[in-house]
């Protein structure tokens, strides 16, 4: 073999080592590029996790704060009504004693004169408007009582649904969660395989289980969304729930919930 041949074959050899060398560092620098990509894509998935997850306590602990001053609220209402009642009832009883005391002296000085028998059946219808008015009392204080107790009971289980129901959309949310990365891990494996496969079938059959993967991460994130919606509408009062307060007969302010149909009885 000539010299010529020698070189021509060395300068070959050569080439093939330069474009092996930068085959291999294309494909070095493409699979460094496709593992920054995985991992900001990983990374920014976590944050989002992270968001999602931080958005999900900040409304359980508003729902708890909100109905921690509810509850205080209401507690203050009924201490109020309290006042009022007892007020009110000592005022009537205060009127009606100074009427007793006006009404006694009346007699005691009726007696002197004629003992009149008009002033004996005005001292009987006294009496009888002091039984009424103090039955009332109570059986106002019985009504307002038992309403407000019902009241309690049916707001406590509208309140325990509420939770029970964040509890479960919260349960729900990070299961779809998991099954969000359990489908984006299989996606990066199918997408490693799809690297390196030479096989047209299989690479068209691992093509077809991605395709499918994306579809349940559509899917999945699609669910995800109904569920944070459903979370934040839940969260969300009914009506205005604000009590409003009216004044019934007898002068005493009485606070009534429109959204309660037996408050105020």
């Amino acid at each position: 073999m000539s010299n010529t041949e020698n070189s021509a074959l060395i300068a070959l050899s050569e080439l093939k080592n330069l474009e092996a060398a930068r085959v291999a560092e294309v494909e070095s620098e493409k699979r460094a590029k496709e593992e920054a990509e995985r991992r900001a894509r990983e990374e920014a998935e976590r944050k989002a996790r992270e968001l999602a997850e931080k958005k999900a306590r900040e409304e359980a602990e508003r729902i708890a704060k909100e109905t921690a001053e509810r509850e205080a609220r209401e507690r203050e209402e009924r201490l109020r009504l309290q006042e009022a009642d007892l007020r009110a009832r000592a005022e009537q009883e205060a009127r009606l004693k100074e009427e007793q005391m006006k009404l006694d002296a009346q007699v005691k000085l009726a007696e002197k004169k004629a003992r009149p028998v008009m002033l004996y059946a005005v001292l009987g219808v006294l009496v009888i408007g002091v039984g009424a008015g103090g039955y009332w009392i109570f059986d106002y204080i019985q009504k307002r009582d038992e309403a407000e107790r019902i009241a309690q009971i049916e707001q406590k289980k509208k309140d325990d649904e509420r939770q029970a129901e964040m509890a479960a959309l919260m349960k729900e949310l990070k299961g779809l969660q998991e099954e969000q990365n359990k489908i984006k891990s299989q996606k990066d494996e199918i997408e490693n395989q799809l690297r390196n496969v030479q096989d047209e079938t299989e690479r068209q059959k691992l093509l077809a289980e991605k395709a499918a993967l994306d579809a349940q991460l559509a899917a999945n994130e699609d669910k995800q969304k109904k569920n944070k919606g459903k979370s934040s509408g839940s969260s969300k009062p009914s009506g205005d729930g604000e009590p409003k307060s009216e004044k019934p007969k007898g002068g005493i302010s009485v606070s009534k919930n429109v959204d309660d149909p037996l408050d105020g009885l």
